[in-house]
């Protein structure tokens, strides 16, 4: 079981995001214009206003962790376990408390995000003989059909 603690608070992971998107500057994620100002605060990220645009954004804004309920420091602590130490996503979902469905999702997302490569199947396909047993349907039985608790004529 790995330490949820190691990202520390929710304001120490905004204080990561932050580093690491606007390492370049901050630019407005709609019109990729670099004339921002800060404009407040939404709970622990740091708000911006566009100049051209007149939009606010905050740090998690155009990225995968933009409208999540979840807090992000649980979510930077998955992808570090995911990535780090190859996490199941069951154990995932014990350690961060988040259901099944959830993290799946956000992982999805997170892999759409490192343009991380599809399979693509092409060419022949060679495949070996089964038998799926469908049940006796259609077949004789061993012993009588039940009355079913009807009379009999």
């Amino acid at each position: 079981m790995i330490p949820l603690d190691v990202f520390g608070s929710e304001s120490v992971a905004a204080d990561l995001l932050q580093q690491v998107r606007w390492r370049d500057g901050v630019s407005c994620p709609r019109c990729r214009s670099d004339r921002t100002v800060r404009n407040g605060s939404y709970g622990h990220f740091q708000r911006y206003l566009c100049k051209d645009c007149g939009r606010t954004f905050n740090d998690k804004t155009g990225t995968i962790f933009a409208h999540s309920k979840i807090a992000l420091r649980k979510w930077l602590f998955s992808i570090y376990a995911f990535l780090r130490f190859n996490t199941s996503l069951r154990q995932l979902q014990c350690e961060i408390d988040v259901t099944y469905k959830t993290i799946h999702r956000r992982v999805e997302r997170f892999s759409e995000a490192l343009d991380a490569p599809s399979l693509d199947l092409r060419g022949p396909v060679e495949i070996d003989e089964f038998y799926v047993s469908a049940g006796l349907k259609g077949r004789e039985r061993d012993r009588w059909s039940r009355s079913r608790g009807l009379s009999r004529r």
